[in-house]
């Protein structure tokens, strides 16, 4: 009798755009807070107070192509079907701001993403069995080139930021198995140790 190997636990959230698409490029102006600073979108903190709304994105002329699902660049942006299928699915910690994507060589104006925060970051890269490079200790901005998570470290959260990378977004396979039975096929769940970020 064969036995299968368990179910990983946890994903990385990519979202990749077709062979034959080109994604459109976003553009954005982040606001300027109290502090001076100016507002960014993967500090995986709770905003002190809101962005002004809508949160304006563009494409720029010569940049357009495919809208993506979710989108982590310039700006945290997500269609508002997979923010539904999200908070369906019991993630709680993050927080949605209306948003307008407007394509400037189509004229074309988008209300159907959601600019986002995503609250939350834990430490569960277990870098004694990844492969990785960090010029600046292993905090925040890690360039991982094959990722060993420690699930026991998340402790059954359903998404999260990766301290070690902040760009990394991890998914519970709850998580997953919620946004594919809302029909969302425009998403990646990539295996931790194939995710390089």
């Amino acid at each position: 009798m064969t036995t299968r190997p368990p179910t990983a636990m946890y994903h990385m959230l990519m979202c990749q755009s077709p062979l034959d698409v080109e994604p459109a490029l976003l553009s954005y102006d982040p606001d300027e807070l109290p502090d001076g600073r100016l507002r960014t979108w993967k500090t995986g903190k709770r905003f002190a107070s809101p962005p002004p709304q809508p949160v304006k994105v563009w494409i720029d002329e010569g940049e357009s192509g495919w809208l993506k699902e979710y989108n982590d660049a310039t700006v945290a942006l997500m269609s508002r079907r997979l923010a539904q299928a999200l908070v369906q699915a019991g993630v709680s910690n993050i927080e949605f701001y209306e948003a307008v994507v407007e394509d400037f060589e189509t004229g074309e104006v988008h209300r159907d993403h959601l600019a986002f925060n995503l609250i939350g970051v834990v430490a569960a890269a277990d870098l004694g069995r990844s492969v990785y490079q960090a010029l600046d200790g292993p905090v925040i901005s890690v360039d991982f080139d094959s990722l060993a998570l420690d699930e026991a470290k998340a402790q059954g959260a359903l998404m999260f930021r990766l301290a070690e990378a902040v760009t990394g977004v991890v998914v519970h396979d709850r998580v997953k198995q919620a946004i594919e039975a809302a029909g969302i096929d425009t998403l990646t769940f990539l295996p931790p140790e194939q995710w390089v970020g």
